[in-house]
């Protein structure tokens, strides 16, 4: 087995931001994704935030967090030139992740049927919104769609208020790993078969199955899920506390965790008898527990309470803000962030999320620059220096 898992696997990256996560894994596992843009560069290049607050596209923070390790071309794919070299890239590659609205690439003539016919081995993946099929296929939008029309915006948000949607991009993110285990599946199945295969993956669908018990729940009991507020604490597995510099979340749930807990806060009389123990009536007496709770709370520090609720065996979580967990010593500990050099920002900390071994994989390459190896990639298909230059001035490159 090589060093690399997917080592010797090339894909064809024509993702947006649905399916990036997807292929940068890919990229992280040793595939050679080929980041495929159309010519000017992709459209996440203009997403925020941007090294040194300079809005270009070779500074876009969002582009580089999800291409570092992947190889860049540029492509016009609406156009037959564009669309035959794609062919040419397609019948040497292993894998195509595509993110298009259902029947784009067909109506490029560079669907899997149409690709298939000159690479059966070739595993095509496309993340949409709704699928392939059904009634929705063809909505249009982002996470946010998807994240609404899965049923699980409408538990976001405190009871009799406006949903909302989470931070970052839930939905997608978790489409993106469906598709990736489906893709290494599909290589593994290919070993055996020699076959390829047409991999279907809804955005709306991953989201619903991370929706916890909420959509299983209503499929059997035909039960509506209900939100749970978080302004008032009541003293419930959910509830976050304030503390010194920040928020903790408390986790009191078997009844030697109470006493644990009681003892810390002194074993105040009003709420030291054993029915206390019941995790229940615990919550229907909330009103006599939470001020309690709080002065404990108010006394430390996130850190502080923390180490304290781990000698006493009590399960209390810090609420980290993003600068804290990229400064903990966790991170720093396991390199979450190595440097890379990139030609347009400089030194760039690049996110390493994958441990095989001791070591943390060291990145490969920053994100590409805009084209940065249409000769390299397109020179291993035979085209010469001539033939390039010639795409590239007819806007095919």
């Amino acid at each position: 087995m090589p060093d690399d898992a997917l080592q010797g696997v090339r894909v064809l990256d024509l993702a947006s931001e649905l399916g990036l996560p997807c292929t940068r894994f890919l990229a992280d596992l040793g595939a050679d994704v080929i980041k495929v843009e159309q010519p000017g560069g992709d459209d996440t290049r203009q997403r925020p935030p941007f090294a040194g607050d300079k809005a270009e596209a070779e500074r876009s923070l969002y582009f580089q967090h999800f291409n570092g390790n992947k190889r860049g071309v540029t492509l016009d794919l609406s156009k037959p030139d564009g669309q035959a070299l794609f062919r040419r890239l397609a019948e040497q590659a292993d894998v195509v992740v595509e993110t298009f609205e259902p029947g784009t690439m067909a109506g490029w003539g560079i669907d899997y049927e149409a690709l298939a016919k000159i690479n059966p081995a070739l595993i095509f993946t496309s993340i949409t919104l709704f699928g392939q099929t059904g009634p929705w296929r063809d909505y249009k939008g982002g996470e946010l769609i998807a994240f609404a029309l899965s049923g699980l915006m409408a538990l976001s948000g405190e009871p009799n208020s406006t949903p909302v949607l989470a931070p970052g991009e839930l939905s997608s993110g978790m489409a993106s790993m469906h598709a990736a285990l489906a893709i290494q599946v599909a290589l593994w199945h290919r070993l055996q078969s020699g076959k390829g295969q047409y991999i279907d993956v809804s955005v709306a669908e991953a989201a619903a199955h991370i929706g916890s018990y909420a959509v299983p729940f209503y499929s059997y009991h035909k039960q509506k899920a209900e939100r749970v507020s978080h302004l008032e604490t009541t003293f419930e597995l959910h509830d976050v506390y304030p503390c010194k510099d920040g928020w903790v979340r408390l986790f009191i749930n078997p009844p030697e965790h109470w006493v644990r807990l009681l003892e810390w806060m002194g074993n105040p009389p009003e709420i030291s008898d054993p029915l206390f123990e019941d995790r229940h009536m615990r919550s229907e007496n909330s009103d006599l527990i939470d001020p309690y709770v709080r002065e404990l709370c108010n006394r430390y520090t996130k850190k502080e309470i923390y180490m304290e609720s781990q000698s006493r065996h009590l399960a209390v979580t810090p609420m980290n803000t993003p600068g804290e967990f990229v400064e903990s010593e966790q991170t720093k500990a396991r390199r979450l962030f190595q440097d890379v050099d990139h030609p347009a920002i400089g030194k760039l900390p690049q996110m390493v999320p994958m441990h095989r071994g001791a070591e943390p994989e060291p990145p490969r390459r920053p994100a590409p620059t805009i084209g940065q190896h249409n000769d390299e990639v397109f020179g291993e298909l035979g085209l010469s220096a001539a033939e390039i230059s010639g795409l590239r001035a007819r806007g095919v490159l």
